[in-house]
């Protein structure tokens, strides 16, 4: 892939942010920059990638990690402005971080504090990351893309939608709704920046195995039965095969790319 500069992942201490973490590195950025709750997942995951350089022999990446929550405004300007500081310029911001819940009985029994939990970190705190790195990859001049040398882009920034940004489900109220949120997010601020060489994409994962899904007895019970039933390729996804799509929408190869959402579900959305 075409990832030569500095990137930004949230969410990186597990699941498909660690994956996408992980796959900057490999694929040749410069530096990487670990955002998340949990900074002893983050150090692990620090300590995964510079071991990976070393079995190789490679370069290696800068790596950086800063607990944050996403959902403290003032935090992710704080966070944001230390990394461009290190690094020097923002290339890529992913923003993996999410949380998902369902509402027993749907969104008539759906408690105000559930609701607002995943609003706060699923919308708010997307919007957060991509108004800070917006400002600082509009200011700074385009990275030349490492296979022919075309200017590609101030920045790319990759929000994480769902097949819920797309579909409904049962009980998923807030998961459904911050999802398609982001999708107009995505669209809107793609529009605003397009002209100024800043490309806004959204990546849509099906049912992917993850912590955070398969530590959840509701939702791995949820997703056992609709996968069979739900998902033409007939399994669950995995966060690399995630993480390569946030590749794709970050690098060179996706230059004319903005304002879009890819669909990595094993054919969920296409029935």
């Amino acid at each position: 892939m075409d990832i030569t500069g500095f990137a930004l992942v949230t969410g990186a201490g597990s699941g498909i942010g660690r994956a996408c973490a992980k796959t900057f590195a490999q694929d040749g950025a410069a530096g990487v920059a670990l955002l998340d709750l949990n900074e002893q997942a983050l150090q692990a995951v620090k300590t995964e990638i510079d071991n990976d350089h070393a079995k190789r022999g490679d370069r290696s990446c800068t790596v950086d990690v800063y607990p944050v929550d996403v959902t403290d405004e003032a935090a992710v300007e704080t966070v944001v402005k230390k990394i461009v500081a290190k690094f020097g310029r923002l290339d890529y911001a992913v923003n993996a971080a999410g949380v998902a819940f369902k509402h027993e009985g749907g969104a008539a029994f759906a408690h105000t504090k559930d609701w607002q939990r995943v609003l706060d970190v699923n919308l708010n705190g997307t919007f957060y990351v991509l108004r800070s790195a917006a400002q600082i990859m509009l200011k700074q001049d385009p990275i030349l893309s490492s296979i022919d040398g075309r200017p590609l882009q101030r920045g790319a920034i990759v929000n994480f939608g769902s097949i819920l940004a797309h579909v409904g489900v049962a009980t998923s109220t807030a998961y459904t709704a911050s999802k398609h949120a982001v999708m107009g997010l995505t669209r809107t601020a793609s529009e605003d920046y397009a002209k100024d060489g800043l490309r806004i994409n959204a990546i849509c994962p099906g049912y992917i195995e993850t912590p955070m899904t398969t530590n959840d007895p509701v939702l791995s019970k949820a997703m056992a039965a609709q996968v069979p039933t739900a998902v033409p390729m007939k399994r669950q996804g995995r966060p690399q095969e995630v993480a390569d799509g946030v590749m794709y929408l970050c690098g060179g190869r996706s230059s004319f790319v903005t304002g879009t959402a890819l669909f990595v579900d094993g054919g969920y959305t296409q029935r």
